[in-house]
């Protein structure tokens, strides 16, 4: 079930339509991936600005956050575009990928944009692309120019951009956002990106702009001098956590102080985690026990340590905006954060005996979903249902769930480049695992209810979006 913005969009935006819904998909996943550069000295971007200005440069015509990084980006722009909307705001958000229907990728104001809104844009993209004289033209680029389009003539405040792969290359880069932010770097898509950390990390920190605040979460020693130097030589002042801010579990203060135990906000019945967050790098007074109006405690229905990391990034980018003349209050701060909605990540679809739908899909977001997992159920094991993409560590993933799990039903995710399961049993059989293969994840969640196992279906976000579907959820 998807919600739509169709309520939103001026009368003149929803005029005739020249290709159909179902046409626009049939342009947009006919489209390449990824589009090489026409020649050898030519920048992707090049073709991306020349598709803009075609359109009228509609990235010209809202203030804009710009958010990069392997683990947890997407959560970020989802309390940032929370956030934002509680303080009164017009908030565009792309993100990506999208779990079921590539509208997600664009929402104005949470609503995704209306089927034949998805289709007008589409159309006058294709139309760019001809006048533009592009030859050839990416799925993300026609998508990110369908967004940017989206978010001009909705008239937002704001837009939160997520980068699709990379930073430095990507069709995103081609704003001028207020800040920027790099979440956690780990080794992913490293045929494109690099083979080291250090090579992933220049490509992610090539979102920093001269003069433009940018956030970083913590980082290994190697990520964070790469963010450090190309932060010092734009002249961007950098804020990254642990030396700057810091997130506090309410695990460890709940019985000292009691603004700790918050209430869920009326008619949210989801399970939430408490946290306070301090500036750690100012000397404070007795007259100023607070250096900013963001530090205090704060609530989100996002589970696992690293959300409170993700929040706290936040916090920290609402307080470099709010230094340069942004009007934001800390009750709608606190109040967007209560509200923020992400479906597909540590979702909760039942809660005894625990289904969870959690969209991790390599090592390093495996890991936090096992993290996660021993803080809200320790001692508890699980059976993982689980599908991935071929290009993904499969090996990796399995071997860092694989004390956590009693037993595996591999499925098949619903997408091209899926792993044909089988061969994902073979792999956790031959490290000693209890493993079948299920024909439909349908089916792999009908066993495991009529069993009453605790389970986890991960491995890809496709799969998540799906078993979000499958729970009658909306997206």
């Amino acid at each position: 079930m998807i919600a739509d913005a169709s309520a939103h969009w001026p009368a003149r935006y929803t005029a005739r339509v020249a290709l159909t819904l179902p046409e626009a998909q049939a342009w947009l996943y006919g489209l390449p991936s990824l589009a090489a550069s026409p020649t050898p000295d030519a920048s992707p971007l090049d073709r991306m600005r020349a598709l803009l200005a075609a359109l009228g440069n509609p990235e010209q015509r809202f203030k804009s956050i710009h958010v990069a990084g392997t683990k947890g980006k997407g959560s970020i722009c989802a309390m940032l575009d929370s956030v934002l909307r509680a303080s009164g705001q017009r908030v565009g958000l792309t993100t990506s990928p999208h779990l079921i229907d590539f509208r997600e990728r664009i929402r104005i104001d949470g609503a995704v944009v209306a089927t034949e809104t998805a289709a007008d844009l589409a159309t006058r993209v294709q139309a760019a692309q001809q006048t533009a004289g592009i030859e050839i033209l990416s799925f993300f680029e026609a998508v990110t120019a369908m967004a940017f389009l989206a978010f001009a003539e909705a008239g937002v405040d704001w837009a939160v951009v997520e980068v699709g792969l990379g930073g430095r290359l990507d069709p995103t880069n081609v704003i001028s956002p207020r800040a920027c932010v790099i979440a956690s770097i780990s080794l992913d898509h490293t045929a494109i990106l690099g083979s080291t950390l250090a090579q992933i990390a220049a490509e992610k920190a090539g979102i920093i702009k001269t003069n433009t605040p940018v956030i970083s979460l913590s980082q290994p020693l190697e990520v964070a001098q790469v963010i450090e130097r190309i932060a010092r030589e734009r002249s961007a002042p950098l804020i990254l956590l642990g030396n700057h801010w810091r997130g506090l579990s309410a695990e460890s203060e709940v019985n000292r102080n009691p603004e700790a135990r918050l209430a869920p906000p009326p008619g949210d019945q989801r399970r939430t985690q408490s946290f306070q967050v301090k500036q750690v790098s100012r000397i404070r007074s007795v007259e100023h026990p607070e250096l900013s109006p963001f530090e205090g405690w704060y609530e989100i229905p996002l589970l696992g340590r690293h959300q409170i990391d993700n929040a706290t990034a936040v916090l920290a980018t609402l307080d470099a905006l709010r230094l340069r003349g942004e009007p934001l209050a800390r009750e709608a701060v606190r109040e967007g954060l209560r509200r923020v909605m992400w479906p597909g990540r540590f979702d909760i679809l039942r809660a005894e005996p625990p289904l969870i739908a959690d969209g991790a899909h390599n090592v390093d977001s495996i890991n936090k979903l096992a993290m996660t997992l021993a803080e809200l159920y320790p001692g508890r094991r699980w059976t993982i249902i689980f599908g991935c993409f071929s290009d993904k560590d499969a090996e990796g993933m399995i071997n860092a769930l694989r004390l956590r799990a009693v037993r595996w039903i591999f499925v098949a995710t619903d997408h091209p480049r899926a792993r044909p399961p089988e061969m994902l049993a073979e792999l956790a059989r031959k490290r000693g695992a209890r493993a079948s293969v299920a024909d439909s994840l349908t089916a792999a969640i009908d066993e495991v209810l009529r069993t009453g196992e605790p389970s986890v279906i991960t491995g890809s976000v496709v799969l998540a979006g799906q078993a979000v579907v499958a729970a009658g959820r909306q997206l």
